[in-house]
């Protein structure tokens, strides 16, 4: 298994989600993918499109998470544009503060094993 970290270009060149640490950690389940994709964009809020798009996941995945991610406190809706809501990880959650401990300590395992 590759421990390349890059964007997957063949499915989805917008993609981030696909070789992202937490997904080399915990598998590649909608659910992290999105978690990935919201903590690559931490300081911008995102709709349903940009969230699957930087997921590299279908916008229904996305749709069958997003109430449960908000529930654990990780995703906050920040606002609707255009009737459209927008989201954006929770810096304020004690949980994503560790989720993204997690995402730094793999990143640092993967380029180590990249030497």
């Amino acid at each position: 298994m590759s421990t390349e970290i890059k964007r997957d270009t063949r499915k989805n060149p917008d993609a981030y989600s696909e070789n992202a640490p937490l997904v080399h950690v915990f598998g590649g389940s909608g659910k992290v993918k999105i978690i990935s994709a919201l903590l690559s964009e931490r300081n911008r809020d995102l709709n349903i499109s940009d969230i699957a798009t930087i997921g590299g996941v279908a916008r229904s995945t996305v749709y069958d998470n997003i109430d449960e991610l908000q529930e654990m406190g990780v995703v906050v809706k920040t606002r609707e544009v255009g009737g459209g809501p927008m989201f954006q990880i929770n810096t304020d959650s004690e949980l994503v503060e560790h989720i993204s401990r997690v995402e730094d300590l793999a990143l640092e395992r993967l380029l180590e094993l990249e030497k």
